[in-house]
C-alpha cells in the first residue's frame, strides 16, 4: 500500500516507540519512524485525529521530565514531527502506557502534562467512543499492587544505574526475565489477557485497540486490535473511512496491508 499524496484520513493510531531510550539498552526503529512522519508531511498526509497509543515515551531508564528540562529540542524532534501531520484542531490523545511514567499513581509528571497541554493534546487512560475503545493494554496484567511493586524495583534499578551506568543492561535483562514475562505468548494467553481488557474496559461490541505487548495482531473473533510498536515491528494502525487498516512498514513509502477491520455502527 502507498498513501497518495494530499490524502487526509480519519485517524492515526501509534504505541511503544519508546523514545529517548538509547539503542545501547534497547534496539528501537526511532530513525524509520521520523522518516515516515516527514514523508507524511511532505506527501500533504495529513489526519484528522491522532491516537498515541501508550510507552511513546521511556521514563523508565532516565528520567524524562529531567530530559524535558535540560534538552526540549530532543521532545520536539518527535513532537513537532507528529503534529506537522496533523490537520489543525485535530483531535490528539496521549493515552498512557506504564513506561511513559514512574509515578505509584500511573500517572505523568507535571513538567511532561504541560508539555503535552502546550500542544493541546488530551492526556487520558483510555479514549473510548459507541465504536471503538483504545487503552495501552497494561492494564491487564497489572493490579495496584503488582503496579508498586514493579515501580519501586525500576526506581531501585535506575538509582543503581545512574551510579554504574553500565548496570542498565543487566537491570533491562533482569526485568524482561523476571518481571516482564506475563506477556502472552500463544493463542490461549492472548484469548485469556484480551478478555481480562475486555472486562475491564466493558468492551461489549465495540472494537478494542490496545498496545503493550509489542504484538501486531488482529484477532477478528474478539474484536481485538494491537498496534505494535517502534522498537521491533515498524507498524501502525490508520482509520480510513469506515475501515481500520493495519500497516507494517517495508520502505518509506511502502507498506505492506496486515488486515482491514470494517467499523460498524453501534
Amino acid at each position: 500500500m502507498k498513501f497518495k499524496k494530499g490524502k487526509t484520513y480519519e485517524a492515526l493510531f501509534l504505541s511503544d516507540v519508546h523514545y529517548l531510550v538509547y539503542k545501547k539498552i534497547k534496539n528501537h526503529h526511532h530513525q524509520d519512524l521520523f522518516r515516515v512522519l516527514n514523508s507524511f508531511r511532505k506527501r500533504g498526509v495529513r489526519f484528522r485525529s491522532l491516537y498515541l497509543v501508550g510507552d511513546i515515551l521511556e521514563n523508565w531508564y532516565f528520567d524524562s521530565s529531567a530530559r524535558l528540562r535540560t534538552s526540549e529540542k530532543k521532545f520536539n524532534k518527535l513532537f513537532d514531527r507528529l503534529d506537522a501531520i496533523c490537520l489543525p484542531g485535530a483531535l490528539k490523545y496521549f493515552i498512557v502506557g506504564n513506561h511513559d511514567t514512574t509515578s505509584f499513581s500511573m500517572k505523568l509528571s507535571p513538567e511532561i502534562s504541560e508539555f503535552l497541554d502546550k500542544r493541546d493534546y488530551r492526556v487520558v487512560e483510555r479514549f473510548e467512543s459507541s465504536e471503538m475503545v483504545v487503552i495501552h493494554g497494561h492494564q491487564g496484567q497489572y493490579n495496584r499492587m503488582t503496579w508498586a511493586l514493579d515501580i519501586l524495583i525500576v526506581r531501585i534499578f535506575y538509582w543503581m544505574s545512574s551510579l554504574i551506568p553500565g548496570f542498565f543492561k543487566k537491570a533491562e535483562r533482569f526485568y524482561n526475565r523476571h518481571l516482564n514475562g506475563r506477556d502472552p505468548t500463544n493463542y490461549e494467553e492472548r484469548i485469556k489477557y484480551y478478555r481480562r481488557l475486555n472486562r475491564i474496559t466493558n468492551q461489549g461490541q465495540r472494537v478494542l485497540i490496545s498496545g503493550h505487548t509489542h504484538q501486531f495482531l488482529y484477532m477478528p473473533e474478539i474484536g481485538v486490535i494491537n498496534t505494535g510498536d517502534w522498537v521491533h515491528s515498524r507498524t501502525l494502525l490508520i482509520q480510513n473511512g469506515r475501515n481500520l487498516i493495519g500497516l507494517r512498514m517495508k520502505t518509506r513509502k511502502k507498506w505492506k496491508k496486515e488486515f482491514v477491520h470494517p467499523l460498524t455502527r453501534q
